[in-house]
């Protein structure tokens, strides 16, 4: 029986993004304005899905919802032991490079949160405490979603839908700039499809109809 694994990154900076805007420069200061704008005018409907990001399903990690959306469509498509077992391995090897990599980006450009930036900004959910470039959330489940549309292509468009929800959430709350999502969900697309090629198990992650 083959194993479901495939080679881990060849390094964390493999999908390093380029660095944000400059702090003060116009791209930055009108991705600020933007966060500021959705602050002051925050509407109910944003300020939920801001808090239901913060803790998706009653889960602390993101990751967690996420699986609860794998396992619910394995469930539903009716997925053996082995192919269940291979498509949850992906997933969250995806999921583990995609957090690799955003980290390395957040630790190495350093990039201060927007409440930080103008203290005018009141956000409706916890700041975490790592820098803000690019957004986790975008990242993970960014990156949870690609796999999953590539293992249920017939729900790919509305997995697809629930990252960039899960990174929009972030700018509804006040704590990550758009550049932040943009580039997040670009280096989840991109950890995705190398783990998808990596995937040892002939290249071929079971699609479904």
């Amino acid at each position: 029986m083959r194993r479901c694994v495939r080679s881990p990154l060849t390094t964390a900076s493999q999908f390093r993004p380029p660095p944000p805007p400059a702090f003060g420069s116009p791209a930055f200061l009108a991705a600020l304005a933007e966060v500021r704008q959705i602050a002051d005018t925050r509407t109910a409907e944003q300020t939920a899905i801001a808090k239901f990001w913060a803790l998706p399903g009653g889960y602390i990690v993101a990751q967690a919802y996420n699986n609860q959306v794998a396992t619910g469509l394995i469930t539903e498509f009716h997925l053996d032991e082995r192919r269940a077992a291979h498509a949850l391995a992906l997933l969250n090897m995806a999921v583990m490079d995609a957090f690799i990599a955003c980290h390395d980006a957040k630790y190495t450009y350093w990039l201060l949160r927007p409440s930080m930036a103008d203290p005018g900004i009141k956000p409706a959910i916890g700041l975490p405490n790592h820098p803000s470039y690019p957004s986790n959330h975008a990242c993970v489940t960014g990156a949870s979603m690609a796999v999953l549309g590539a293992l249920f292509p017939s729900r790919a468009d509305e997995l697809w839908a629930l990252a960039e929800e899960a990174g929009i959430s972030r700018i509804y709350g006040g704590i990550h700039y758009r550049f932040d999502m943009d580039a997040g969900l670009t280096l989840a697309r991109q950890v995705s499809d190398w783990s998808i090629a990596h995937d040892i198990n002939g290249h071929v992650p079971f699609p479904i109809k």
